[in-house]
């Protein structure tokens, strides 16, 4: 057993393998862009408890086995539940430092406290940085997929015309295999217009782009059910309009642009951003390990443009970089050389040590340059030091920087993330199994990077320096600070059930995880109502507290601003939340449920939509054999 004196007790807030900690930088948006070195502590070496088995032998005694390893020791039960604490790579000196600043217990025993670390350290205990630096060396080029470019779009032609015409101005459209246009309007009117807006692009472009409307999504929908009769009520879920009719079929399009790129790297477009490569107004040198976005707040729309950088390249080329390529080989591409230890700092060891350099990079992300794409106003909740800085600060004032969504949201380098979640124009590197979406209601995205981090356990999503316009052409200012702040639950629910179950050590194969899914979903289709509601409350419960963690964590930092407005918006929001801990949740309650629905009528819903979701992902393998 370690001899040096025990840690003491030490309850916080345990980390997930997706978490991040964020950095911070100096940024006011009017300034010019700038080029950074991102902060990192000095040479010392970094080190993070993480990938250990723990086994409880006694009270006295724990066992502790590093997965990474093999080395084992006894350790003291205080001295590992610190040790929980110290799961992002950090020096020890740094460590020590907040072990004793947060635990009353430890104040004054910096010198015990360093000297434990250390000697865990050297026992191989706790995983080291420069390992994580090793394993994520150089790999060999892959050979890569072609290309196929979507473009998917909802009654919006005067979007779709203006996307067209930029991509018409971005050039390099030959080098994708295919180019399409998936149109889910539901008028008519709006049907022609794209299909003769793509007559129009035809004739100017150097690649044709394939119009996919309503009649060739029936033609491929009866097509798939003639050669698959057996799974006929998994391809109507997916796919079919009549299923979701007076729903918002946010997936579906998506789901169909999957279907048409089996075996290739797709780039999907929303209608709504423009084809161009926007710079962020502060970058910095290297990789980001952490995945943070930034932001900055803009006065009005002319000055977000005007303050803009172009890149030089287009936006289509630039997901190609590293869509499909070994994580090993991105690594070096992007950092321009070896992987800096230091940029580890700060960063989730759990996460990057599941991670090797032959890891594909599945997922491709960007920022956004304008509208920030969040369905409310509330995700400022959740940023940096540095952001809420800009945003307290900001000349037009709080309320408005927060309601105008004249903003860059976005990473200032290249960023690596686990779980994917939705930009404007996503690659998709699809010569991989891939799940569909749900084909409705929001929160489809957070499902699709779930299900992908639960197929692909080493799969990489990956989000660049830079950002796309995203300028909706509708008015969005509805999103307000008013709007209430605490959730009520939907997919995002079952998103993070998902990532709950995953066993990152388990090398199954992505077919075998989709079915376990399905079985999943059919499993909880039987449970009993109570069961069920019981579940709904400890799931969304569990998001709550993880929220109400982040808000009282941002309000400790709040009384170092100088904004009474941010941090009143802060104790609204904890109320709130605290509120709504202490309530009986109903999935009544969750938004967008009509106002007179019961509960045995939701949970019948449910049941049905799982029922139909575990026949989706049972037929999806055999609907992708078909179309490739």
């Amino acid at each position: 057993m370690l001899a040096s004196k025990p840690l003491g007790t030490v309850t916080t807030q345990r980390k997930t393998m997706t978490d991040d900690i964020s950095y911070s930088y100096p940024h006011t948006p009017s300034q010019d862009q700038t080029v950074t070195t991102a902060g990192s502590p000095a040479s010392a070496a970094l080190v993070a408890f993480a990938d250990c088995e723990l086994i409880g032998v006694d009270a006295q005694k724990m066992l502790v086995i590093n997965r990474v390893n093999g080395k084992q020791q006894f350790i003291a039960p205080p001295v590992v539940e610190a040790l929980k604490t110290c799961t992002s790579f950090d020096t020890i000196e740094n460590h020590t430092k907040r072990l004793c600043a947060t635990r009353p217990e430890l104040r004054g025993q910096e010198v015990s406290v360093g000297s434990t670390l250390q000697q865990l350290a050297d026992a191989g205990i706790l995983l080291m940085g420069e390992t994580i630096q090793k394993r994520l060396t150089d790999a060999p080029p892959r050979e890569l997929a072609p290309s196929r470019v979507f473009v998917i779009t909802c009654d919006r032609p005067a979007a779709v015309n203006r996307l067209l015409e930029s991509m018409l101005r971005s050039g390099n459209l030959s080098r994708h295999e295919s180019l399409y246009l998936v149109d889910d309007s539901r008028e008519e009117k709006n049907r022609t217009a794209n299909r003769e807006l793509v007559d129009t692009f035809n004739l100017r472009s150097a690649k044709d782009m394939e119009y996919f409307g309503a009649d060739e999504q029936r033609e491929l929908q009866d097509k798939l059910i003639e050669e698959l009769p057996e799974h006929e009520q998994g391809i109507r879920f997916l796919i079919d309009p009549q299923q979701w009719r007076g729903y918002k079929t946010y997936g579906r399009s998506r789901t169909l642009a999957l279907l048409l790129s089996v075996g290739y790297r797709a780039i999907v477009l929303d209608d709504d951003v423009t084809c161009q490569a926007v710079l962020p107004p502060v970058q910095e040198e290297g990789v980001s390990f952490t995945g943070q976005h930034q932001a900055a707040f803009y006065p009005d729309l002319e000055t977000l443009i005007a303050q803009g950088h172009p890149a030089d390249f287009d936006p289509l080329s630039g997901h190609l970089q590293c869509l499909g390529q070994s994580l090993g080989h991105s690594l070096r591409e992007l950092a321009g050389g070896e992987i800096v230890s230091q940029w580890l700092h700060n960063t989730n060891a759990a996460m990057l040590n599941v991670l090797d350099p032959e890891s594909p990079v599945l997922v491709t992300q960007t920022g956004a340059w304008g509208d920030p794409g969040t369905g409310g106003a509330h995700w400022v909740l959740n940023l940096d030091e540095r952001s809420i800085e800009r945003l307290v600060n900001a000349p037009h004032g709080m309320v408005d920087a927060i309601e105008n969504r004249c903003h860059w949201v976005g990473c200032t380098r290249p960023a690596l993330h686990k779980t994917a979640v939705m930009s404007q124009m996503t690659g998709l590197d699809n010569s991989h199994l891939l799940p569909p979406y749900f084909p409705a209601y929001r929160g489809e995205d957070m499902l699709f990077g779930a299900m992908i981090e639960s197929m692909h356990h080493r799969g990489a999503v990956l989000e660049y320096g830079w950002s796309v316009p995203h300028l909706p052409l509708d008015d969005r200012r509805a999103f307000s600070i008013r709007d209430p702040i605490a959730t009520k639950g939907g997919i995002e629910l079952f998103s993070r059930y998902i990532t709950g179950k995953i066993d990152y050590n388990d090398a199954s194969n992505p077919e075998y995880q989709l079915r376990n899914m399905a079985e999943d979903a059919r499993r909880i289709a039987a449970r009993s109502d109570s069961n069920l509601l019981l579940d709904y409350r400890a799931e969304h419960a569990r998001g709550t507290a993880n929220a109400l963690y982040r808000l009282k964590s941002q309000a400790g930092k709040a009384t170092e601003l100088p904004s009474m407005n941010w941090q009143l918006y802060l104790q609204r929001a904890i109320e709130e939340v605290e509120q709504s801990i202490n309530e009986e949740q109903s999935p009544v309650s969750i938004q967008g449920v009509p106002k007179d629905s019961t509960e045995a009528e939701l949970l019948d819903q449910f049941r049905g939509f799982a029922l139909g979701w575990a026949a989706a992902l049972e037929a999806w393998p055999a609907m992708r054999s078909i179309v490739s």
